[in-house]
């Protein structure tokens, strides 16, 4: 009964994605009407100011920054709703495994409950103030970046966030405005920069929600607050009009968080309110556990795992094969290999894992099946240095271990039954799946 409680859910996230996503395309869009109607509002102000903009020889240079203005603007939001898309075909490429073995293994089940569920259905009716919100603001900063700075009038009205400290009396006082302006306009072009980078990471792996949106759009405002003061106060480092501010600047757009903490710590360290505290002796540090190690992950391939998040052999054993099938171009039969060398890998560690490769070991499940067996134990227990007693509990700690136990699951559905014991029509039935997938 549950498990056609699950399979009728299942089902049922399969067929509202297919007609939600075939028939809701136009409501997708739908989704960037205000959108839409914002940029129409500024092609309309353009064309009523286009005689004065004409009067000053540069309606053509005015006329493209609008253009890259409100298309670099409406990027995020067409990226938003291309979720739905990524969702239907992680779902059909699922789908097409309900007719093999492996689709009674808990992993795959998991996996279509998680793909199909409804929070990771794509653009609804929660993103469509978000993605304006966002919109606006990146329309605001593009025009008054691409626009404002040459319009040296603007450089000359007092302003906090661009003057600081100064007055009008200095001499150099619109030329130190306008040099901030650049600045915090280096900052708004790296904050963009990450949040598209992490837009597409995150329709990617199915983890985009409204709340992503605000997140980046507050992300720029403080980006900002926290360039103009480390612009002012630039002159007690000696760094006023340098080039490298620039540079600072770019930092600062992708990780404000960090410049405020370092800081915030620098100046409880110099009133002695906080120390910091001192990192653990290196004898005591775990050891990375690099992808590297794995058989045939070449840079490539680590490249494409980074991209969902895959950095190390720890994250990887504790993945769920059909959750990385639809988003990788790999065999199924590939993936579980990967993550039962990365099970073995974070369990041994580096010395012990090479010299279980040379008693032809290669994964956590030939390390349970020499376990097992009393005839090769002894050898596996002289590479590990353990008694035969551990060596009994280590094959009960790795069939205790969930990873270990669904992915044994799966690996096992993957193998042809023996045509002798059950017949040839249900083994040809039960063929190796993965070679078809592709």
């Amino acid at each position: 009964m549950a498990d056609a409680a699950i399979h009728g859910v299942i089902r049922r996230a399969i067929d509202r994605g297919d007609s939600s996503d075939t028939s809701g395309d136009s409501g997708r869009v739908s989704r960037l009407l205000p959108v839409f109607i914002v940029l129409l509002l500024v092609l309309v102000v353009g064309w009523w100011y286009w005689p004065r903009i004409e009067a000053q020889d540069s309606f053509v240079p005015t006329g493209l920054e609008v253009l890259l203005a409100a298309f670099l603007s409406l990027l995020p939001g067409l990226i938003c709703i291309v979720q739905n898309i990524t969702r239907r075909r992680q779902l059909n490429r699922l789908s097409t495994l309900e007719r093999f073995p492996v689709s009674k293994t808990v992993y795959f089940r998991v996996a279509q409950t998680v793909v199909g569920h409804e929070s990771v259905s794509g653009i609804n009716k929660d993103f469509d103030i978000p993605i304006f919100v966002y919109f606006f603001l990146l329309l605001v900063g593009f025009l008054s970046i691409l626009i404002g700075y040459h319009c040296d009038q603007l450089f000359k009205i007092p302003s906090v966030l661009l003057g600081g400290l100064k007055t009008e009396g200095d001499s150099n006082f619109s030329t130190y405005q306008r040099q901030t302006f650049a600045i915090l306009a280096t900052t708004f072009f790296a904050t963009y920069i990450y949040s598209l980078g992490r837009l597409l990471d995150r329709v990617n792996n199915n983890d985009l929600y409204p709340v992503s949106l605000y997140y980046y759009t507050i992300r720029v405002a403080i980006a900002v607050v926290v360039a103009a003061v480390i612009r002012h106060t630039a002159e007690v480092f000696g760094l006023d009009s340098n080039p490298v501010l620039l540079l600072v600047a770019f930092g600062i757009g992708f990780a404000p968080d960090l410049f405020i903490l370092a800081i915030i710590r620098r100046a409880f360290q110099a009133l002695k309110i906080w120390g910091a505290r001192g990192e653990p002796d290196a004898k005591s540090r775990p050891t990375s556990l690099p992808l590297l190690t794995i058989d045939d992950l070449s840079r490539d391939k680590i490249d494409r795992l980074n991209e969902l998040g895959i950095d190390s052999a720890q994250v990887l054993a504790r993945q769920n094969p059909f959750l990385l099938l639809p988003r990788l171009p790999f065999d199924l039969n590939l993936i579980v290999d990967w993550i039962g060398q990365a099970h073995l890998y974070v369990l041994v560690k580096d010395e012990k894992l090479a010299l279980l490769r040379n008693l032809f070991v290669r994964d956590s499940f030939d390390l349970h099946m020499r376990l097992e067996d009393d005839g090769c134990r002894a050898a596996v227990c002289q590479v590990l240095g353990i008694s035969d007693q551990d060596a009994k509990l280590l094959m009960r700690q790795l069939e205790e271990d969930p990873s270990f136990a669904r992915l044994k699951e799966v690996r096992a559905a993957l193998v042809p039954p023996d045509p002798s014991a059950s017949g040839c029509n249900a083994g040809c039935r039960n063929l190796d799946v993965s070679s078809s997938l592709g």
